[in-house]
């Protein structure tokens, strides 16, 4: 088997827990090696007798993770996003994620927003709830019931990292052929350049090499006795988003960065749209409007000083789910 013969493809299940059938229109264009991973409960019996010998373990609750990466780009060049079919295949991990997206403008100004949301997560019929299967050379490897968090890397020059972590109920792989001749997007991912990248207090001449963002989901599974794997499906039961960035040290006149961590001073992070003059529905925003710093550190690249921060995203009104955004434009 050739690892790199891979395909991920993903399936909103039309009643949570109930595993769907993957085809080809279901695979997206993922990016490097993606992992399955099983934790299977194993409960030893510890059977007391006149040997020492052991006498084996009891097979238990059955889940699995499914990890992998991708760029995010449009669907395909010139295609507006009005639904969540024609915004780029990241738009499918993204609801898994718990995030969902409000379409609005008219051609040719159409827009996708993506926010977090605590109602998606939980609708058992049109949410979060995924099957996932990763298709390698003639084998599948699959999970249901799953729900994921995603981490979101801004490296200048570079497209948006988008790297995701699925947790479901395991299924046993079998043997299967790759889903033939899937209709991959035909846009490039842009990468992060002509932006204008904007840190709390409005300063916009940090000079950054990298900005991650962790959407911060927490997953638990719930368990079920009527079921041979002991789940019914996964759950985001919570979601702590956060993020780091690399900028320069500069004098305090400039940017205090120290002084706003000690402060508590509340601010927007926005990499504005990016590139700049780039393809109409294929350039993108990433912003967090009420942020704060929570540690400042002092750094070094190729012999430069640093100032690398982390921050918290936090509710930005009282109705929250609006702790970033994802705009394609």
């Amino acid at each position: 088997m050739i690892r790199s013969r891979q395909q991920i493809a993903i399936k909103q299940e039309a009643n949570a827990g109930t595993i769907e059938t993957l085809a080809n229109t279901n695979v997206i264009l993922h990016t490097g090696d993606a992992e399955f991973e099983t934790d299977i409960t194993m409960t030893p019996r510890a059977a007391m007798t006149a040997s020492l010998s052991p006498r084996g373990s009891v097979v238990g609750q059955q889940m699995a993770k499914i990890r992998f990466k991708m760029f995010i780009r449009a669907r395909s060049t010139g295609t507006a996003p009005t639904t969540d079919a024609t915004a780029g295949d990241y738009a499918l991990p993204f609801i898994g994620c718990g995030a969902t997206a409000a379409y609005s403008g008219a051609n040719p100004n159409e827009i996708a927003t993506w926010t977090p949301s605590s109602a998606t997560i939980t609708d058992e019929t049109t949410g979060a709830y995924c099957t996932v299967g990763l298709h390698m050379d003639g084998k599948l490897y699959r999970i249901h019931g799953a729900q994921g968090n995603c981490k979101l890397t801004f490296n200048v020059g570079q497209p948006i990292l988008a790297e995701f972590g699925f947790t479901g109920i395991y299924n046993a792989p079998t043997d299967a052929a790759l889903l033939a001749t899937p209709t991959y997007p035909t846009a490039i991912e842009p990468a992060f350049l002509g932006a204008s990248l904007s840190l709390i207090g409005s300063y916009a001449t940090a000079r950054v090499g990298s900005m991650s963002f962790d959407f911060g989901n927490q997953i638990a599974m719930r368990p079920y006795p009527n079921t041979t794997t002991g789940f019914f499906t996964a759950q985001i039961v919570s979601r702590n988003p956060t993020g780091s960035i690399d900028p320069e040290e500069v004098l305090a006149a400039t940017n205090n960065f120290w002084t706003q961590l000690t402060a508590g001073t509340l601010g927007a992070i926005t990499t504005g749209i990016f590139p700049s003059g780039g393809t109409n529905y294929n350039t993108f925003n990433f912003t967090v409007p009420n942020a704060a710093y929570t540690k400042v550190g002092l750094g070094n690249r190729d012999g430069v000083a640093l100032a690398p921060v982390e921050f918290e995203a936090r509710a930005n009104s009282d109705a929250g789910e609006n702790e970033w955004s994802l705009v394609q434009t």
